[in-house]
């Protein structure tokens, strides 16, 4: 029995052939994320579905004919954030996939008070904001909807779906219907059903909302080399990282990875200052995302290998050297602020308290480490303010390459550490799913 397993990601479409009965992942295939639309606005990021399409259809004829037995199912999971608008029969789009990172929305309002973005949190209660989970920001599903919407370019009586559930939908010839962990910023989370009424408000009523059905019912059926394959909706692939990494609740999950969340969660609904997302088995992930990790770790790496690029001569292999570097590394007044994109934690960074015996490549990360070290601490104490978690999961590839950054979140952050070391994380999460199904 196999299932097969997509992660339809932001820079590559990954998938799998998934065995739950002894629990191992092979034949892992991928095809890189189809460019954006070009001549686009600076702040746009539309992709075309087609190629997309296509490359899901391409890796699931190629697992099909790989797998040793007829494929159980085709289980998913997806980026977050985005829209797209499609025919109520799911089988044509009216617009692209309008990815999450599509800015837009910080262009100015026609109305001269500030930006889309700041035009719609006004419009927006205390009480709307919190019961989606606190999940408006640039390139959340909403407010890609109302810039549309504010520019006469929302076209009526469509179906605003996300991505993968839209790729589905084609591959089986049915409408399109979504699982709740993918509605982000669009459900009630007390009733889990679409926020309507505020909807309504922002002028969004012209269009519809798919069906919402539970993770392990099947959205529809796929006919792919000659064999007919279930297909179950997508769901988040934070969620689905989680899943895969056993998350339970009591336990504080640190995600350290090109990006990085803290995350934990519960059975019930309980709003802060953080993010609250749907989850499995009728549960809630408070998160915090967008904390300053491998995407910032990368501008110091490009800065520090520059002028041997320029000469034609790029670093090999930084990162191991850079690895020695911080493990040799004694703590200094060198100090850094990672925070050099904007997130969760600010909109720029800095590093300072640089003097000539301390300006080190070993010196330099070992301060990025203790500022990252210090986020965690803060986004703890914001998810969980008693502190009383039973237990901290690190999971993601500089967590698991990087023994010193693991010791300086130990220092502190009290309690019992325990590392996920899986190279697929998303994909354990859906072998993991697979194996509830045979259950």
């Amino acid at each position: 029995m196999s299932f097969i397993g997509l992660d339809l990601g932001s820079t590559s479409i990954k998938a799998a052939l998934l065995d739950p009965a002894s629990g191992t992942i092979t034949h892992v295939r991928s095809r890189p994320f189809p460019d954006p639309v070009p001549g686009q606005p600076a702040l746009w990021f539309e992709i075309d579905p087609e190629p997309v399409i296509a490359h899901v259809r391409d890796l699931i004829a190629e697992l099909a004919n790989l797998s040793p037995t007829p494929c159980t199912g085709l289980l998913a999971c997806s980026q977050m954030g985005g829209v797209i608008l499609v025919t109520p029969d799911g089988q044509q789009h009216r617009t692209n996939y309008l990815s999450w990172r599509d800015q837009r929305v910080l262009e100015p309002h026609p109305g001269g008070h500030g930006t889309y973005f700041e035009e719609l949190q006004r419009r927006t209660t205390e009480d709307e904001l919190t019961a989606i989970g606190r999940e408006l920001r640039p390139g959340s599903t909403p407010g890609l909807l109302f810039w549309l919407r504010e520019n006469g370019l929302l076209p009526a009586g469509t179906v605003a779906v996300n991505l993968t559930d839209y790729v589905l939908s084609r591959l089986c010839g049915t409408p399109p219907r979504q699982e709740a962990t993918l509605a982000l910023g669009t459900l009630d989370l007390q009733t889990r059903t679409w926020q309507h009424d505020w909807f309504d408000r922002l002028g969004l009523n012209e269009i519809a909302w798919p069906e919402l059905i539970a993770h392990d019912e099947p959205a529809g059926c796929c006919k792919i080399a000659g064999q007919s394959i279930p297909c179950y909706p997508a769901i988040g692939d934070q969620q689905a990282a989680l899943y895969g990494a056993e998350l339970v609740e009591g336990e504080l999950s640190l995600n350290i990875s090109t990006g990085s969340q803290a995350a934990v969660l519960t059975s019930s609904l309980v709003p802060g200052d953080y993010q609250t997302r749907p989850y499995l088995g009728g549960q809630y992930l408070n998160t915090i995302t967008h904390l300053p990790a491998g995407r910032s770790l990368n501008a110091l790496v490009g800065l520090l290998g520059e002028l041997a690029a320029a000469e034609g001569h790029p670093l090999r292999d930084p990162w191991s050297k850079i690895a020695e570097a911080v493990a040799n590394a004694e703590p200094s007044e060198l100090s850094v602020n990672l925070a050099f994109f904007a997130g969760s934690l600010g909109d720029h960074g800095r590093i300072d308290r640089i003097r000539l015996e301390n300006l080190t490549v070993g010196q330099l990360f070992l301060a990025a480490f203790e500022n990252m070290a210090a986020n965690y601490e803060l986004c703890a104490s914001r998810l969980q303010p008693n502190r009383d978690w039973q237990g901290i999961v690190l999971s993601g590839g500089l967590a698991q390459r990087f023994p010193r950054l693991r010791e300086l979140i130990g220092q502190r952050l009290a309690g019992p550490i325990r590392m996920v070391d899986a190279a697929e994380e998303t994909l354990q999460g859906l072998l993991r799913l697979a194996k509830d199904l045979i259950a």
